[in-house]
């Protein structure tokens, strides 16, 4: 197996996740086109419900915690 083999997009897990992530944000979206929210904005409402408080900056953190 040459360096390229390992290259193949089959070989790669970013693929798979990237297409998962989607399918959610996919199973989301009638729900929330309801609300009038993307799926980034919900993920920010639920952050902000969640926490008594959080800056901006802690916002774009993985963890708001």
């Amino acid at each position: 197996m040459g360096k390229s083999d390992s290259m193949k997009l089959e070989d790669q897990l970013c693929f798979p996740l990237y297409a998962c992530a989607r399918e959610i944000v996919k199973a989301y979206r009638p729900s929330l086109e309801e609300l009038g929210l993307t799926y980034t904005q919900y993920i920010t409402m639920m952050v902000l419900w969640e926490e008594e408080q959080v800056s901006v900056k802690d916002l774009g953190r993985p963890s708001a915690s």
